[in-house]
């Protein structure tokens, strides 16, 4: 299921009485509101949404677009054939140009949360929601070997279960992601697959060994902190810094989606998504 929540909204910002019809919508959406403003801490404490008309008016053609939509249902499809099946329910919002382009929310229901300011095409949203359901499929699938999945605290605060399961299956997760991503859209290099120049992935090759050798010392461990220096691009260069070096944004996920290659290559997706890190 997709649900269009970039729509509503968008007739809230333009109703006669504007912050009471976004006070109803903000209501009506609470508890999703609320998981989605947790995900953002510590780097941030809110969830603002977009409330230029003008950008509203492009998100909410792109969010009820036929083709657009008929496209993800297509990449849904085929990631289920690929084995990941754990997604219930995409939803679609317009943030604020800030954050994550998705969050994976497992408890109770198997969401995928996409904001859409943040996937400026129909690849980006494909790649994103891959990631997403990669994530949820292993989470929530009744053989994954995943500790994710017999964690289940509900409302899921993915900072706290950072805290409790070790760094691995955050890095594993990811690999899995980007993964599905390649293969939903194999015509994309790999510099674009990860969100980054090809440059930026250049210096990643060359200094591979460099940062392999420091997330492996860190890979058995847990903590906020490793989670913020290895997967959260946003993350300043100070929670960046490891034994002196500051990480590249996306040295975790480069590294992650190199680490899970082989695996997936010998037991495929499947298999790979319900194995243990």
């Amino acid at each position: 299921m997709i649900l269009d929540l970039v729509s509503p909204w968008r007739t809230a910002v333009e109703a006669a009485e504007p912050a009471h019809a976004q006070s109803t919508f903000r209501s009506r959406h609470s508890a999703l509101f609320e998981t989605l403003r947790r995900q953002r801490a510590p780097l941030a404490d809110s969830l603002p949404l977009a409330t230029d008309t003008d950008e509203l008016q492009r998100l909410a053609r792109r969010a009820a677009d036929p083709d657009g939509l008929q496209g993800l249902r297509d990449a849904l499809g085929h990631a289920a054939r690929l084995g990941a099946d754990g997604c219930a329910c995409v939803i679609l919002l317009a943030g604020d140009g800030t954050g994550e382009t998705a969050e994976s929310l497992p408890w109770p229901n198997g969401e995928a949360v996409v904001f859409l300011d943040r996937t400026p095409d129909t690849r980006t949203l494909i790649a994103a929601v891959g990631r997403s359901v990669a994530a949820l499929t292993r989470w929530r699938a009744v053989d994954s070997h995943s500790p994710v999945r017999r964690w289940r605290e509900v409302p899921w605060d993915r900072w706290q279960a950072s805290r409790d399961l070790p760094l691995g299956e955050w890095i594993y997760t990811a690999g899995l992601g980007a993964h599905l991503a390649q293969a939903l859209l194999p015509e994309l290099r790999p510099h674009q697959l990860l969100g980054m120049s090809q440059a930026a992935f250049t210096r990643l090759r060359q200094r591979e060994k460099v940062y392999d050798a420091l997330l492996a010392a860190d890979l058995d461990r847990s903590g906020l902190g490793l989670v913020l220096r290895w997967l959260t691009p946003a993350a300043p260069a100070g929670a960046r810094t490891v034994a002196g070096v500051v990480l590249p944004p996306l040295a975790g996920h480069y590294l992650a989606w190199r680490m899970l290659a082989g695996r997936i290559e010998r037991v495929g997706l499947r298999e790979a998504i319900r194995m243990a890190a």
